[in-house]
This record gives structure tokens, C-alpha cells and sequence, in this order.
């Protein structure tokens, strides 16, 4: 385990017993290589360079600057994270648990404690990502669910029922070697730009007409477009 230690500048200078940056990084130092830096625009540049499986924040406040460098950390390279601070605003604190992969320990962290909060971290982040992939997944399906249905509507449009619609996107997605959801994202995509252009040209002949139209009558109810299905798969749908 290769552990990185963001030892914040508002973090105590005068030494606490079970509570010094040397005996941290000693305790850590069992599990592998440490490393200790004291600036967020270092622990970035560290964090591009090498990968870490801990970061360990000592602060004694719990500012915005710190909250930034973990919410990018997880945005980017997501790692087992323990916060351990002195001060902090509940509101501030409550957004940063949120996602349930961030270890938070109040006030003093004794060395004795580290081991048992490194293991207790580990099994968090490991837990809290395994559901946040779930969510994930879950939500790619509905979104896949959605777009099919929709590219189904668009074929059923060409005089097909649904089961027969259905098999036309499951064909056409098993040539191209794509998902349904892409295949159906790749339908909706023609027809928009079809429509787009259709609207446009029809604008233009409305503007052009009514240049030369006395009454200046304007006209509705143009027919919707529809999509050739035979053609789509020599477009690169």
C-alpha cells in the first residue's frame, strides 16, 4: 500500500502525544511506501505523477481548500481517503459524506487508533464504490431503456408494430456491433438532424414567401419527416 499524508499548514505544529506527523508516517510506513507533503497544489502534482491508495488529510480546520482538493481527487482518481480535523462546518462536513467513500475522524487521531482506521477506511471506500457502480449501471439501463423505446416510436412511424421495430434496431445494432441503447441513441440522432433540417428549409420557403405575399398569411401544420430505414445503415448510424 503506497499511503500519501497531506499534513495541512493549519495542522498543530507543537507535538501531541500519539498525535505527530513522524509517528504517523512511521505506523503507515508498515504498509508500504509514505510520502508527506503540506500544500494542495503539490498533493495534486504528487497524486498526477503516482498512484496512492491512501490519503491520509491532518488539518486542524476543515477549510474550503481542502474540501476542493478531495471532491477533485474523487472526480479524478478516486482513493481510499481519511480526513481527521479539529474544526469544521456541519454543512460543509455533511456534503463531504455524502458520496460514503470519505473516513472522517473528529478531533485527535492517536497512532495506536491508525491502523484500525486505515482497515475501517479501506472497507468503506471498497463498499461505497461497489454501490456507487451499481447506481451507475442502474442508471445506464434506464437511460438504454428510454432511448430504445424512443428509436422504437421513430420506426414504428414507418407503418412497423413494435415487436417488428424492435427487431429492426436489434438487427441493425447487432451489424454495427453497438448496444441497443447505441443504436437507438444513433436513430434518434438521424431524425433530429433530419428534422432540424426539414424545419429550416421549411422557415426559409415561409420568409421567401411572405417577402412576396400580400396577405401575409402565415402557414402551419408542415408534415413531420420521416426516416428511411433501409438507407440508415450505409449512413454510419
Amino acid at each position: 500500500m503506497r499511503s500519501l499524508i497531506f499534513c495541512d499548514t493549519s495542522f498543530s505544529a507543537v507535538p501531541v502525544a500519539d498525535c505527530d506527523i513522524a509517528q504517523y508516517q512511521a505506523c503507515l510506513t508498515a504498509f508500504g511506501p509514505v510520502t508527506i507533503l503540506t500544500s494542495v497544489t503539490k498533493i495534486e502534482q504528487r497524486l498526477q505523477q503516482q498512484h496512492f491508495d491512501t490519503l491520509l488529510v491532518l488539518t486542524d480546520s476543515l477549510q474550503g481548500h481542502i474540501l476542493g482538493l478531495i471532491q477533485r481527487i474523487l472526480a479524478s482518481k478516486p482513493l481510499v481517503i481519511i480526513v481527521n480535523a479539529k474544526t469544521w462546518q456541519q454543512t460543509e462536513l455533511t456534503h463531504l459524506l455524502d458520496c460514503g467513500r470519505i473516513t472522517f475522524i473528529p478531533e485527535m487521531l492517536t497512532v495506536n487508533r491508525l491502523t484500525s482506521v486505515v482497515s475501517l477506511a479501506q472497507a468503506r471506500f471498497s463498499a461505497a464504490s461497489k454501490t456507487i457502480a451499481e447506481f451507475k449501471k442502474l442508471d445506464e439501463e434506464i437511460r438504454g431503456i428510454k432511448l430504445l423505446s424512443q428509436a422504437k416510436l421513430i420506426v414504428m412511424q414507418q407503418g412497423f408494430d413494435e415487436t417488428k421495430a424492435h427487431q429492426i434496431i436489434q438487427q441493425q445494432a447487432m451489424q454495427k456491433g453497438v448496444t441497443l441503447a447505441q443504436m437507438s441513441a444513433q436513430i434518434i440522432a438521424v431524425v433530429s438532424r433530419t428534422t432540424h433540417s426539414t424545419t429550416h428549409s421549411t422557415t426559409q420557403e415561409k420568409q421567401a414567401h411572405s417577402a412576396v405575399s400580400k396577405s401575409g398569411a402565415p402557414h402551419y401544420g408542415a408534415a413531420a419527416s420521416k426516416v428511411d430505414m433501409s438507407v440508415m445503415s450505409h449512413k454510419g448510424c
